[in-house]
């Protein structure tokens, strides 16, 4: 394995690691999302290389939302 091919794998899983913190902490305050519950959120979030980026993309409900937009606490 080369040199670049390692730094790229490392930079991949860098990206990959930050964008599954993003999606857990937009997933957590949210009453709804889009297509499965959080459970299954979270099951393709942790488990499918990128999930983090297909929930982004398509599994965030609307901006207004979340808990704390709504003025609701739990």
């Amino acid at each position: 394995m080369t040199l670049t091919t390692l730094l790229i794998i490392i930079v991949l899983f860098v990206v990959n690691l930050v964008l599954i913190a993003v999606s857990i902490t937009d997933l957590m305050p949210r009453e709804k999302v889009r297509y499965l519950s959080k459970t299954g959120w979270i099951i393709v979030i942790g488990a499918v290389f990128y999930g983090s980026l297909i929930y982004l993309l398509v599994g965030r409900g609307g901006e207004n939302e979340t808990a704390i937009s709504s003025g609701k606490s739990k």
